[in-house]
């Protein structure tokens, strides 16, 4: 853990943030190719679902007082991409 604040988070969403934890490192490769379509999980990832599922990986992240603070800044950075897939953060 971090020295960031935790909130009071359910089993179901520590549950959640693992199961992203996994998806991620699975389907990272969309991130140097976005092009390609990965499958894993039961389904086939595209690149719009890494952002989706980063996004979700990083609220449940900060719920639970880790820092976020590179992905807030790669999301900022690159929020025009995040924009034309209709993705927004809602975290602090």
């Amino acid at each position: 853990m971090s020295q960031y604040i935790t909130h009071n988070v359910t089993e179901q969403q520590t549950n959640e943030l693992r199961y992203l934890h996994k998806v991620m490192q699975a389907i990272q490769i969309l991130g140097e190719q976005p092009q390609l379509n990965v499958v894993a999980y039961g389904r086939i990832w595209r690149y719009a679902d890494l952002l989706h599922t980063a996004v979700r990986y990083a609220e449940l992240a900060e719920l639970h007082g880790y820092n976020t603070s590179a992905f807030q800044h790669w999301f900022h950075r690159d929020l025009a991409v995040f924009q034309h897939y209709g993705i927004a953060l809602r975290i602090s």
